[in-house]
């Protein structure tokens, strides 16, 4: 059947265009005639969450690895990193392992909960129950360790205790040192040794 001289196929192929285009003509107006927002004025956080944020951000699981100027392996894993806004070169760090792989095979370990890592000294202070190991035979524990990633070395200012090749033993101090050509990594402990000499222990 013919309507006006148009048939009903050729007036269901127009309405598939007409249709379509105003829509699209109803849907300018509307963002025409919106009334304009602030797009940050419209974020559901304050200002202070924003700069949370920004001092929040990291990344997990950061790995970093190197040789040292002794020609040790050293590898640096952590939890979580993130930079100091205030100073971009310092970067916080949680639950931070480092392994120190010497040219002979043997290894030492260094962990704590904490650390802040300087990218322009290239040193980590490690925080917060630091545990000492090595294939030595050392295990240790004390609360504060500056690590010298480029040198490998490694010195604690306040108490260590633990044991070693020698038995249990208390130091108000320790020095670590990587190894040389010819010279093994050693440990120095200093300011009031106090050991209970156990052979054979450990």
């Amino acid at each position: 059947m013919a309507l006006g001289g148009m048939t009903y196929s050729r007036m269901i192929a127009w309405l598939k265009i007409l249709l379509p285009l105003a829509a699209l003509v109803i849907l300018s107006t509307l963002f025409l005639f919106a009334r304009p927002s602030n797009p940050i004025a419209t974020l559901p956080f304050a200002q202070v969450e924003i700069e949370e944020k920004l001092r929040s951000q990291g990344i997990t699981e950061p790995y970093f690895a190197g040789q040292t100027s002794t020609g040790d392996l050293i590898a640096l894993r952590a939890g979580s990193a993130r930079p100091d806004p205030e100073a971009l070169h310092l970067v916080k760090s949680d639950d931070v392992a480092v392994d120190i792989t010497f040219p002979d095979g043997g290894m030492a370990y260094f962990s704590s909960k904490a650390a802040v890592v300087d990218t322009n000294q290239q040193t980590a202070n490690l925080e917060g129950d630091v545990e000492i190991t090595s294939t030595a035979g050392f295990d240790l524990r004390t609360q504060q360790l500056s690590l010298n990633l480029l040198h490998g070395r490694a010195r604690s200012d306040v108490i260590v205790h633990g044991s070693g090749p020698f038995g249990r033993f208390e130091a108000g101090s320790m020095l670590y040192s990587g190894g040389t050509e010819g010279q093994n990594a050693h440990f120095r402990f200093d300011n009031g040794v106090k050991l209970i000499y156990m052979p054979g222990s450990n």
